[in-house]
């Protein structure tokens, strides 16, 4: 994996545990609380908005900056890749309660 620091901070570490103690729980809460779809998808529509937006400044910037804005990007993806994971918990369990109440 890469690793990318501002100051003296990994951004890395900090995005993956960012992800799992906040963004995945709040996904989840989002998709068992809220009935809307349209409010259930807001952090990964969010987040798709801002993956393109960096991968559309890479190709826009000139020279070595593109890279900083892949970088961004790949972050990004890993963030919106937490909120699916979330989405499939969320299949999963449904699933399974469905099964459960009608033959279990």
């Amino acid at each position: 994996m890469f690793d990318l620091w501002m100051g003296d901070v990994e951004l890395t570490t900090l995005v993956l545990l960012v992800s799992v103690a906040v963004l995945l729980p709040l996904q989840l809460l989002l998709c068992f609380r809220v009935r809307s779809r349209l409010v259930r998808l807001l952090p990964v529509l969010l987040l798709s908005m801002a993956a393109l937006c960096c991968v559309v400044g890479a190709l826009a910037a000139p020279g070595w900056d593109g890279l900083g804005y892949l970088m961004l990007a790949m972050l990004a993806g890993i963030m919106l890749l937490l909120c699916l994971a979330a989405w499939g918990i969320w299949a999963v369990i449904r699933l399974l309660r469905r099964r459960r109440g009608r033959g279990g």
